[in-house]
């Protein structure tokens, strides 16, 4: 199992080259709002793929992070990093206004979600004292870390790369872990989970909790990137977005979930040339991606590794141990 963390630690090495061989501040800018929406994907692939609950709340918790971050910023002069973890703590508690919900199933919890993301949407959008309303929340100041600037694209990249590192880190410990086997198990057979003794509420608030946590640490991130926030980015549009980055790059798999989210951002970007036929292409490509079923885009990469390589390097290719708690 040697070959997983060398793997591991090659894409790292692959993505912090990435701003020496695309310089260009438009496409760094772009590459760091990529790596904040790998960060949204994680909470959601927590949610789906681990404990089999689909929410379509998390573009709340993330403009919960961002404003919060924004205006720490603003307001108190909040140091670049109290204001991330505060931004993520706040969307933390949040996410407890969920618990009278987490005993719903299915497509009913799913609409419960989304009413609490409407919601705060329109918090955002009407409450001009506390987000600034419509207008939005302007001249958010550049990040500074130890009276070192992080405000310039290059700079700001790395921090988003660390940062989608050790979120992966703890995800993947996370999902390993007696917790992570336990949240399997729930989405595997909710009735058999609870006839073993797992508290199934409890687990899912807690599994709420830590979603609620990356996403609000991401919208913190967010907030230090554009400098501005608009209610408009954070309406439930933004959630269908963040499942949709889940679906086609594959549930059950962090690496899946990043590669989804890279590609949400990244082809219509790389679309814009087609005009006004970029949002269509973009559409037929989700439709042909989501119907390859639960496995995603990772899943057929993983079927054609396993094909055209030899057996030694199948390790690095781990599937999910069976359920044991």
């Amino acid at each position: 199992m040697r070959a997983v963390p060398i793997a591991r630690l090659v894409l790292l090495l692959i993505l912090a080259a990435l701003p020496l061989v695309q310089s260009n501040a438009y496409w760094v800018h772009i590459f760091s709002l990529a790596l904040i929406s790998v960060i949204l994907a994680f909470s959601q692939q927590l949610l789906v793929g681990s404990a089999g609950i689909v929410s379509l709340g998390q573009g709340a918790f993330f403009g919960i992070g961002a404003y919060c971050a924004g205006s720490l910023s603003i307001s108190l002069g909040s140091p670049f990093l109290l204001a991330i973890v505060a931004g993520g703590l706040l969307a933390g508690i949040s996410s407890l206004l969920l618990t009278p919900i987490v005993r719903l199933r299915g497509s009913s919890l799913a609409v419960a979600t989304l009413g609490f993301a409407i919601i705060v949407h329109l918090v955002m959008l009407n409450e001009d004292w506390l987000t600034g309303g419509s207008i939005g929340m302007m001249d958010i100041p550049a990040p500074t870390l130890f009276g070192v600037s992080l405000g310039g694209e290059t700079r700001f990249y790395y921090v988003c790369l660390i940062a989608a590192a050790g979120v992966f880190l703890a995800l993947d410990r996370i999902t390993h872990s007696r917790f992570g086997r336990a949240l399997t198990a729930m989405s595997q057979d909710e009735e058999a989970a609870r006839a073993s003794g797992i508290a199934i509420s409890l687990y899912k608030s807690k599994c709420f909790l830590v979603a609620a946590i990356v996403s609000g640490i991401a919208g913190g991130l967010y907030a230090y990137h554009s400098r501005y926030l608009n209610p408009n980015d954070f309406d439930f549009q933004k959630s269908i977005d963040i499942l949709i980055m889940v679906v086609i790059g594959g549930i059950r798999s962090l690496p899946g979930a990043a590669l989804g989210a890279v590609i949400v951002v990244l082809i219509p970007e790389l679309l814009r040339a087609s005009g006004e036929f970029r949002l269509l292409l973009f559409g037929v490509m989700v439709i042909v991606l989501a119907g390859t079923g639960s496995r995603g885009l990772s899943g057929i990469l993983v079927d054609l590794f396993r094909r055209f390589s030899s057996p030694r390097l199948w390790p690095v290719l781990r599937k999910p141990g069976a359920v044991r708690l």
